[in-house]
């Protein structure tokens, strides 16, 4: 005989009248996804995700500042700013970690390791 040959099974009944409840679930509110795809749609044109209009465009003579401008036309200057400054801060950081070999980034490693110090040589400060 099992402990568990007493459990009852199936959804829980309750006494009396039924509670008036409409469909059993409350509606939430849903998420505006505007925001969301302006900035994915400029992350693609920003990082080539257009690459084959952009290439059309440079050989018909039109420059990548026009074709940046247009994608970034709707924007105020200060967005504009930042959204360029980012995409410059993340091009330095992609060049900083493909210039480090896997050899580097185990030796910087390590070496921050011996640096740290571990809990047993802290010497004891005050009295004892």
């Amino acid at each position: 005989m099992s402990a568990f040959d007493n459990v009852v099974v199936g959804k829980l009944k309750l006494k009396g009248k039924a509670l008036d409840v409409k469909g059993g679930a409350i509606s939430k509110k849903k998420k505006k996804k505007k925001q969301s795809a302006f900035y994915h749609q400029l992350s693609d044109a920003s990082t080539g995700g257009e690459a084959v209009t952009d290439d059309a465009e440079n050989e018909g003579g039109i420059g990548t500042t026009q074709a940046a401008a247009s994608a970034y036309g709707h924007l105020t200057p200060a967005e504009r700013r930042y959204l360029e400054q980012a995409e410059r801060i993340q091009r330095q950081r992609l060049s900083q970690i493909a210039r480090k070999s896997h050899r580097d980034r185990v030796q910087e490693f390590n070496q921050y390791l011996a640096n740290l110090s571990e809990h047993y040589d802290i010497p004891k400060v005050g009295p004892g």
